[in-house]
């Protein structure tokens, strides 16, 4: 995993840094014509990777991979590793919570 994360950053540090005229109209106002191409292009490149790596389910992997990394021996790092997977399925608890706000407004409408 960790292989993975680092030939992934790799990727992700080359194609963001060409990409960045595509930030903004500004950016690309200022860059000239061949940065402007190379900006395009390092969009279309990074929306491939990012499919690719969702595709390859890695943003649930390198979160389920930092909870085991900051778990601890005797789960003294519980409220860390909660925090990380809160991080990483936010609709889902927040769906859940919604879930139990709506049960208990409806009990106490009885």
């Amino acid at each position: 995993m960790a292989r993975t994360g680092k030939e992934l950053a790799d990727k992700l540090d080359r194609v963001l840094a060409e990409a960045a005229p595509a930030s903004g109209y500004r950016s690309m106002l200022r860059a000239g014509r061949e940065q402007r191409e190379i900006a395009r292009s390092a969009v279309t490149e990074l929306r491939s990777l990012m499919a690719l790596a969702e595709q390859e389910g890695l943003p649930a992997r390198f979160a389920q991979t930092s909870v085991d990394l900051l778990r601890a021996p005797d789960d003294r790092n519980l409220g860390l590793s909660a925090r990380v997977d809160f991080e990483s399925r936010t609709s889902q608890y927040y769906g859940l919570l919604a879930q139990v706000v709506d049960s208990r407004g409806s009990l106490a409408g009885r």
